[in-house]
């Protein structure tokens, strides 16, 4: 495991719209990951499952435009512009070969620079990364956080308290559409990058995969986490931790 005491290396770029694009850095000698925290979530979404991870990876942990030390917020953003901006940093650190994945919004953006760098990326971690808006209806009847506990409930209130109180109504509105107007199924039916679905199924028979716009394809995994819902990070840490784990090097395997 990943020790929680070992303080990270802060990473700092400037983005080019003028902003700072902020991530931290746990450096180790085996596979390069790089995760993407969700909407109104900083680096601390990962905490606990930074915690089961495995103690070699070379682990960095990007926040996006507008949270915790990347801002401001920008009104203009993208998935494909987010993308670029982390391969950037990514860059910035000589990665050359690496896995990327991340939760929500962050999982898209984790399919997205599958089609911006093939050749480059080992293997993406979708964690309830939609592939369209519309799979939230389709697939699961616009259900998102229905298994939490009434604990982990307030610590996802809480997160997110901290986000949005630094916003306005405007940077807010902004960021909450940009999801809504990408839709990844191309790259998943065109890449041939390894891809880890990881989802859960609130408490209800699975969607297909059909509901779900992720093709039937060999380097498409779908993993379900039974009793969760979409705070996976907090609800299941370390089946989720496990599900990178185990994905990253069976990936690296001979």
């Amino acid at each position: 495991m990943i020790s929680t005491g070992n303080p990270p290396r802060f990473l700092e770029i400037k983005r080019r719209d003028g902003g700072r694009l902020a991530g931290y850095h746990w450096q180790g000698p085996g596979p390069s990951l790089l995760l993407i925290p969700g909407s109104w979530s900083d680096y601390r979404q990962f905490d606990a499952v930074r915690a089961h991870l495995d103690k070699d990876l070379n682990l960095a942990v990007l926040e996006l435009p507008g949270h915790g030390r990347s801002w401001p917020p920008t009104l203009q953003g993208t998935i494909e512009e987010f993308a670029r901006e982390t391969l950037r940093l990514t860059d910035e650190m000589g990665w050359k070969s690496w896995f990327a994945g991340g939760h929500s919004i962050g999982g898209m953006i984790a399919i997205e620079l599958a089609g911006q760098r093939p050749l480059e990326l080992d293997g993406v971690i979708s964690i309830e990364g939609w592939t369209h808006h519309e799979v939230l209806s389709q697939a699961f009847s616009g259900q998102v956080d229905t298994t939490l506990s009434e604990e982990l409930e307030r610590q996802r209130l809480q997160a997110r308290k901290r986000t949005l109180g630094r916003l306005n109504q405007g940077q807010i509105a902004a960021f909450r559409s940009i999801w809504r107007r990408w839709d990844g199924l191309p790259i998943l039916e065109a890449t041939s990058v390894p891809v880890l679905e990881v989802w859960g199924d609130r408490n209800r028979p699975c969607p297909s995969r059909r509901q779900m716009r992720i093709p039937e394809r060999a380097n498409i995994h779908l993993r379900w986490v039974a009793g969760a819902s979409h705070s996976l990070p907090l609800e299941r840490p370390q089946e989720v931790a496990e599900a990178i784990n185990q994905f990253i090097f069976s990936v690296r395997a001979p």
